[in-house]
């Protein structure tokens, strides 16, 4: 394992203190600029790459980084300042990514910091905006890691690093449920639950970081007990949909990754970007209210990934307009009267399904949005959205993670058909063949996403 330097010890101490409880919500701007992307709390950062030193608030870390610093110095810049956090659940305080080295001041010492890391110097501390808003830091470049989630693995399949993987948890290792769909990291050992890691495995393995998720949902004194082993943990959005791209990139970089990872976001941005640039001259009043539910029976929260999806294909969800997060019935849909209404279900790519015989996950999914009783369409039946078709089912494995783009395509689709005529098939073919080669997209033809059309196709036939 790399040398890790004693300001490591001295960042995890100072940033990371144990048995803090209190849950930092990922939210979204609410300024209303299609071109500014938010982080955490954070309502004016304008990049995607969360590294401290991305001075200009860009999607790079170069030497127009350096250049802007020296500006900002002068007074001919003015660094961008956000909200964000020291400690997990602390008091919010107020940095730029200007503040390389998180001192609080943007002065010389940040200019030859920002150097040294456009130069690539080898273990170097780097600081960086993590999912919880908070500033985290690890040693770059990270050569080793221990991966938890199936975003997360998704993640490091993109930036081309599955061979870094030296511990996975046991939905992966041990013929876990998501072993079929992450051959890649076969080899890698059993490091226990992703809620509850075995720490005592994982110090065997000489892993430079752990690649995880929110403290919400993975341990949040994680970084309490792996700062003594010298191990980094790493926490970035991989399944909120708007800012895995964002997780993506700033991944990229930490892994020494960084073409792969532009590659990826190459091709989501031409479906996200493409959605903001045509939905910015439609007033909020005037976008589709879609109700998006797993079977119809609840109002959507952010962090499930389906209302993110709603609002980056261009849509309003139920709590855009005023509804509280919960249980609904049919009665209560009906009087919503949404323009859409979309169903999440847990089967195709990525999920559930019979490797042996597609068709019979094919029938499966069908069968469960049609006929079950008081969800899924039963309970929709008397709607509006409904009478006129529109209406459509979209799988767990493409809208919630690195995949998600997809998912917002085809959805976009179904909401502004004069807008929008994004090629889903192709998208998804590509993302299969990029980053599953071991898998034949064919065989999740019609489960992913399809609509009212698709199921009567189906059962005529």
């Amino acid at each position: 394992m790399k040398t890790k330097q004693i300001a490591v010890v001295a960042v995890i101490t100072i940033l990371l203190i144990a048995g803090v409880a209190a849950m930092v919500s990922l939210t979204h701007s609410d300024s209303g600029s299609s071109d500014t992307p938010s982080y955490g709390n954070s309502t004016d950062v304008t990049g995607r790459l969360t590294i401290f030193g991305n001075a200009n608030n860009d999607d790079y870390l170069d030497e127009r980084d350096v250049q802007y610093v020296k500006d900002i110095i002068s007074g001919d810049e003015e660094a961008v300042y956000f909200d964000c956090y020291k400690v997990y659940g602390g008091n919010a305080v107020s940095r730029t990514f200007a503040d390389a080295n998180c001192d609080g001041k943007i002065d010389e010492a940040d200019v030859s910091w920002i150097q040294s890391m456009v130069d690539r110097q080898q273990n170097m501390l780097i600081y960086y905006y993590d999912v919880d808003s908070v500033i985290a830091s690890c040693t770059y470049p990270i050569d080793t890691m221990c991966i938890g989630y199936k975003s997360n693995y998704e993640a490091v399949l993109i930036c081309g690093a599955a061979d870094r993987c030296v511990g996975a948890c046991n939905q992966v290792s041990d013929n876990g449920s998501y072993s079929a769909w992450y051959q890649a990291f076969s080899g890698a050992a059993a490091i226990g639950s992703r809620f509850a890691f075995d720490y005592e495995e994982i110090a065997t393995l000489n892993a430079d970081a752990i690649i995880t998720g929110t403290r919400a949902w993975f341990d949040e004194n994680m970084e309490e007990t792996c700062g003594p082993l010298g191990i980094d943990i790493v926490r970035l959005p991989f399944w909120e949909d708007d800012v895995t791209v964002s997780g993506v990139i700033t991944l990229g970089y930490l892994l020494n990754c960084e073409e792969t990872a532009y590659d990826y976001a190459e091709t989501a941005d031409s479906v996200l970007q493409t959605i903001q640039d045509k939905i910015a001259s439609i007033p909020e009043t005037d976008r589709k209210l879609v109700f998006a539910s797993y079977n119809g029976t609840k109002i959507s929260t952010l962090h499930n990934g389906i209302e993110e999806m709603v609002n980056a294909a261009g849509g309003l969800n139920p709590v855009d307009v005023g509804y509280t997060p919960g249980s609904i019935d049919g009665e209560g849909i009906l009087m919503m009267d949404p323009d859409y209404i979309v169903f999440d279900v847990y089967y195709g790519f990525l999920e559930s399904f019979n490797t042996d015989d597609p068709e019979a996950t094919l029938d499966e999914v069908y069968n469960m949005v049609s006929d079950t009783e008081g969800k899924y369409l039963d309970i929709i039946a008397k709607t509006n959205a409904y009478n006129e078709g529109n209406v459509c089912a979209i799988g767990q494995g493409i809208y919630m993670g690195p995949a998600s783009y997809i998912g917002v395509a085809y959805l976009a689709n179904q909401l502004y058909p004069e807008l929008f005529d994004f090629d889903v098939d192709a998208l998804f073919e590509e993302y299969v063949s990029s980053y599953h080669s071991d898998l034949d997209v064919s065989d999740f033809t019609g489960v992913d996403y399809f609509d009212l059309n698709d199921l009567d196709a189906h059962y005529s036939n």
